[in-house]
């Protein structure tokens, strides 16, 4: 039986990755992902976190991900995380591609960028 940490969209989130024919996230939301779920659950959660990571598709951090995020952080709309991952999702092809954000600057920005986000619109 695996366990979840339950967040407000996680259920969202499950059904749209079964559906999807593969995930994909940036090396540095490895990193993102393992703090939070170990602050919300704790080692065991984390080893399982690790366990799963393989399943996805990871976009590295280099020169032309950070020139990426370089350019649409300068906006100052934009944390550097958060500018990494738009920027990661901007090199994926768009087909079928949609951006899972509950941060409302991300989700506004990955918009205007004309990606499909997820959830479509937060209140």
């Amino acid at each position: 039986m695996k366990r979840y940490v339950a967040e407000s969209g996680s259920e969202m989130v499950r059904a749209a990755m079964q559906e999807a024919d593969g995930w994909f996230m940036c090396r540095v939301g490895f990193v993102e992902t393992a703090r939070a779920v170990s602050l919300a659950a704790g080692d065991r959660a984390v080893r399982g976190f690790r366990s799963e990571w393989p399943a996805f598709g990871v976009v590295e951090l280099d020169q032309e991900l950070a020139e990426r995020a370089t350019g649409l952080a300068a906006a100052g709309v934009l944390r550097s995380l958060d500018a990494l991952h738009l920027a990661a999702a901007l090199l994926l092809p768009r087909v079928d591609l949609r951006l899972a954000t509950w941060d409302r600057r991300l989700h506004r920005a990955a918009a205007q960028q004309g990606l499909d986000v997820l959830p479509a619109r937060l209140d």
